[in-house]
């Protein structure tokens, strides 16, 4: 099945505000919601906050929509000093979205400095425990009913690394767990291939038969050079991770979806922030059009 989402917002913590996020959905008649378990209080200390946890669940169950959801920006299992805590935080939101049936958990594919990348064994060597880590949360994620969508990046200072598309796609097919996906951020890896002078479609394409989860939305793969006081700043030099409604900047989306075949089981969820509410409707019709080019390929 091949739907359509987007990422709700918690402001300030606010999960009731989720409520009207989940009438949009119905409105638009959009299929699924993505909770940013992030910026809530759900998580406190590594353990579930029962009472937030009690919050989210009377806000989301038997609502009519489903749920997906987007995990701590910050978990990064290639940082090898804070190993524990990141993946302890990773158990818990496996354990929250299998509290809120969630079908997916999107986390994110470690980065590290160019300094470690640069010593291949100890650069292997991470790669190597966070992969039989990953081995294990397919594990776990199957035990309560969801699938981890694990997401690419691009290198968030000019002196990490961020492993591109074509080497994630090798590490989860190395797993080989039905619980073990991807979920392709093509802004993300726009701006990653950019900046290492990567093939972008080539990268895109090694990716795509796990990618049962897309973030959508655009950007001119622009990598931040320039120090911008707020995000509408950025977005004016056309720099960074600008999460720009389709057709603002210029990502092929259109190429993308004509050359690179992705799974049955698709979910093209949109990250745009709450200023660009009035294109939501806009891009949802451009989704529908994206998914008609895939029945063709």
């Amino acid at each position: 099945m091949r739907k359509i989402g987007f990422t709700g917002q918690c402001p300030n913590g606010d999960i009731s505000a989720l409520t009207d996020q989940i009438n949009l959905c119905k409105e638009a008649n959009v299929d699924s919601l993505e909770v940013s378990i992030f910026e809530t209080d759900v998580i406190v200390g590594k353990k579930i906050n029962l009472p937030e946890l009690k919050i989210l669940k009377d806000t989301l169950l038997n609502k009519g929509v489903g749920y997906t959801v987007h995990g701590e920006l910050s978990v990064n299992l290639l940082d090898q000093e804070n190993f524990e805590d990141h993946k302890e935080v990773l158990k818990r939101d496996i354990e929250v979205s299998g509290e809120i049936n969630a079908t997916h958990l999107v986390t994110h594919f470690g980065q590290t400095t160019n300094k470690i990348y640069e010593n291949k064994n100890l650069y292997e060597s991470l790669l190597e425990k966070q992969k039989e880590c990953y081995a294990e949360m397919g594990e776990y994620a199957k035990k309560h009913g969801v699938v981890l969508a694990i997401e690419n990046l691009f290198p968030f200072k000019l002196d990490y690394y961020a492993p591109l598309p074509s080497e994630i796609s090798k590490q989860l097919k190395e797993i080989d767990h039905p619980n073990i996906k991807c979920c392709l951020d093509i802004s993300h890896g726009y701006i990653n291939c950019t900046f290492r002078n990567a093939h972008f479609l080539n990268e895109i394409n090694e990716m795509a038969p796990l990618s049962e989860h897309i973030h959508m939305h655009d950007s001119f793969g622009n990598i931040e050079r320039i120090w911008t006081y707020i995000d509408s700043e950025a977005t004016s030099y056309g720099q960074g991770d600008l999460h720009l409604p389709l057709g603002w900047g210029d990502i092929p989306f259109n190429k993308i979806f004509e050359e690179v075949k992705f799974p049955e089981n698709l979910n093209l969820n949109f990250e745009l922030p709450e200023r660009y509410l009035k294109y939501f409707k806009e891009n949802i019709e451009k989704a529908r059009g994206l998914i008609s080019l895939q029945e063709k390929i």
